[in-house]
């Protein structure tokens, strides 16, 4: 249907990385996301809006990740450019999230709706977080160091469940 290319399309926005080299790099979840809500746009307009989202996402993950790969890689477009990158992707999971729970509701699978919509609270959670840990960090660096082991364990859980939910769309929600 396409809710498994949103799985793998999750699994490729964890960020591990190796003497600096992204191993999942992100833009083959963009692309896996593209993929997945054009197999998807027409069941919903939230779809179709995270796949436009998915399309500019695309190119900009592919222009960080040129930016990285260059010697020095520049701070004064990289910085707006991951928060451009950040705050689209925030659109876009809230376009996946609120596609799934309408098609949940018209299957009456309120159940999963609910699920769906609470994932995206989840997943929305870990913006405010992360800047609070970054203001931490300059007045407490011990505390932040800890909170930030707890933001990284956080962020992998909730990144697990938003797969497990495209898993179980993909189950729910066939024709």
């Amino acid at each position: 249907m396409g809710f498994y290319h949103l799985f793998w399309g999750f699994l490729f926005l964890f960020d591990f990385q190796i003497n600096g080299f992204d191993i999942l790099p992100d833009v083959i979840g963009y692309l896996l996301f593209y993929v997945g809500l054009a197999k998807l746009n027409r069941r919903s307009e939230h779809f179709l809006k995270a796949g436009n989202t998915a399309a500019v996402l695309l190119g900009l993950s592919a222009l960080a990740l040129v930016l990285s790969l260059l010697p020095g890689g520049s701070a004064v477009i990289g910085i707006p450019l991951n928060l451009v990158i950040l705050l689209l992707n925030l659109y876009m999971v809230f376009h996946i999230c609120h596609g799934i729970g309408a098609l949940a509701s018209r299957r009456g699978l309120y159940q999963f709706q609910n699920r769906a919509i609470e994932r995206w609270r989840w997943y929305l959670l870990l913006i405010p977080a992360l800047f609070v840990v970054l203001l931490i960090a300059v007045l407490l660096p011990a505390a932040a160091l800890i909170l930030g082991l707890v933001l990284i364990v956080a962020s992998f859980v909730i990144n697990v469940l938003m797969m497990l939910l495209m898993r179980e769309a993909e189950h729910h929600l066939r024709r």
